[in-house]
């Protein structure tokens, strides 16, 4: 005979719990775990004798502080955290400091509240702000204009690689017919392309302050070692750039005053000593510029 089992109805969630409970939730001892009670953040009524906390209230509360963590389980504030941002928040999204953070907010008077006597600025007050300006980018943003800003450089940062002070920049670029600039953000920018072929072209200005390999540094022809630096600007690594010894076709082709494929065309035909190694060519350097040399000789 078959037994039938009763299955009983589920569970219905609890609504309350002990203050001991509640303690060793948030790993408190016994002195703070009632002075928070008694902070009255969270609902407490006393049923058969006993203090007990509202379940629901306290994650109510638990959710929107940022003070007390639970011994194991989920982070604290997370609804706070949805409707407003920590100046550390702000500060890692725009990449600026805390400090100016704090600063940018006071001078613009963006709203802020108080937690746990920390400031947090509301969301809806922050986007008000960050869509009146242009200084600041979140990372989507920045993602937008990244080609811009890798393709060209700012005032101060064109003074400090050349070591001169920001009005001599001015100076140079209403003198320079090479120098080209680009409006951004309100402010111009000097683009790269034109800052290295400028500085190729000129003995008067040296970059004084950089971390480029002596390989460039330490290159006596300007205008090689104008290539070499937006060649490392594009690429990020040396792979393509020669050396005091051996020059790439491309970096032949600046002194020579022509394009890559004739210099291909003079090694093809014997003109030029190369040396290819897997799929790279390197020139002599001082079989091709005394080769060079004497070429010019004969065309004058």
């Amino acid at each position: 005979m078959a037994v039938i089992q009763r299955v009983g109805s589920p569970a219905k969630p609890r609504k309350w719990m002990s203050v001991h409970e509640m303690g060793d939730m948030l790993g408190l001892k016994k002195t703070d775990r009632y002075w928070l009670v008694h902070k009255n953040y969270f609902r407490t009524e006393t049923l058969l004798g006993k203090m007990r906390v509202e379940i629901a209230s306290f994650e109510k509360w638990y959710a929107n502080q940022v003070k007390y963590h639970k011994v194991t389980g989920e982070e604290p504030g997370l609804e706070l955290k949805k409707s407003s941002y920590s100046p550390r928040d702000i500060a890692e999204m725009l990449q600026i400091s805390e400090n100016l953070v704090y600063e940018k907010m006071k001078q613009a008077g963006v709203e802020f509240i108080l937690v746990d006597y920390w400031r947090r600025y509301p969301k809806k007050a922050f986007d008000k702000w960050y869509r009146s300006q242009k200084r600041y980018r979140n990372a989507e943003d920045r993602e937008k204009v990244r080609d811009i800003v890798e393709s060209s450089m700012a005032m101060p940062e064109m003074a400090g690689l050349l070591g001169v002070p920001r009005s001599t920049v001015y100076g140079l670029l209403n003198q320079s017919e090479i120098l080209k600039t680009i409006e951004f953000d309100g402010r111009r920018r000097v683009t790269k392309k034109s800052f290295y072929e400028w500085y190729g072209s000129q003995n008067d200005y040296h970059i004084v302050s950089d971390e480029m390999p002596e390989t460039v540094k330490d290159e006596d022809n300007r205008r090689i070692e104008a290539y070499r630096r937006a060649v490392l600007e594009r690429d990020g690594h040396s792979r393509y750039i020669g050396n005091d010894a051996y020059l790439t076709v491309n970096e032949a082709a600046v002194p020579a005053g022509v394009n890559p494929a004739t210099v291909h065309k003079w090694i093809k035909k014997g003109k030029v000593e190369a040396v290819q190694s897997s799929k790279t060519i390197r020139i002599p350097r001082q079989e091709f510029e005394g080769w060079l040399q004497g070429r010019e000789k004969v065309e004058v």
